[in-house]
């Protein structure tokens, strides 16, 4: 049957690429298919001169595409220039928007410390009581109380598990790197949105090498500075 999540593929690593999704008219999934096609369009913007083993994208980076573009649903100058509205219903929306990503952010933040602690546990001992340790770490990391007298598998409900295991704090990373792509986007171009040469600059300085440097320093090199929380930090703090 077909898949209720989305995703993006690279067939061949020599532009097939494709994206499956399952589209609805609201906010949520238009981020969701910008989001994938950041992964698409970073699968695309590898040099032709790479082997082929290394027409391939670091987990974090290829996250940090995908945050990137994925954010541009709540982006004031996408919704009047790309979306249509007027500016003063885009800046009233974006304003909102900026505010909702921004709590959306910390209670992520939460989640990941969930499933990765819970990931790490269940590889060191996947015999141990998992159903019991899913809920103290919900409790622990998220501040939630347990159901009471709840003994069911309740970690098995979360897709990533199962088909990308050891993956999901690559997203916490990749908002990280998002931000600090978006600042320097900023600083270089003035933005992203109809601007080509923020396009040229992703494409030469993150998307053409591939997995031929290391991810550490991909994004130094993309972004101008080592990782660091300090724009991510910023960008909340701003919302």
């Amino acid at each position: 049957g077909k898949n209720q999540h989305a995703f993006c593929i690279d067939v061949d690593r020599g532009g097939d690429v494709r994206v499956l999704a399952n589209v609805i008219d609201n906010h949520g999934w238009t981020d969701t298919m910008l989001h994938e096609l950041g992964h698409g369009v970073y699968d695309l913007g590898f040099d032709d001169e790479l082997p082929w083993v290394l027409r391939d994208t670091h987990l974090v980076t290829t996250e940090a595409s995908a945050l990137l573009f994925g954010a541009l649903a709540g982006d004031r100058e996408w919704l009047e220039r790309v979306l249509g509205m007027d500016e003063r219903e885009a800046d009233e929306l974006g304003g909102r928007l900026r505010s909702a990503r921004a709590a959306e952010l910390l209670v992520f933040t939460r989640w990941v410390l969930v499933v990765n602690a819970f990931e790490r546990a269940l590889y060191a001992d996947p015999e141990s009581d998992l159903d019991t340790l899913w809920w103290q770490l919900v409790a622990r990391y998220q501040l939630l109380t347990p159901p009471d007298g709840r003994n069911a598998s309740d970690w098995a409900a979360k897709i990533h598990v199962a088909v990308a295991p050891v993956y999901y704090h690559t997203y916490l990373y990749g908002a990280i790197v998002a931000s600090q792509l978006n600042d320097a986007l900023r600083s270089a171009a003035g933005g992203l949105v109809e601007r080509p040469e923020a396009g040229a600059l992703l494409q030469q300085r993150l998307f053409a090498p591939g997995a031929s440097i290391r991810w550490d320093r991909l994004v130094e090199q993309a972004s101008g500075r080592s990782l660091s929380v300090d724009s991510l930090a910023r960008e909340v703090a701003a919302a």
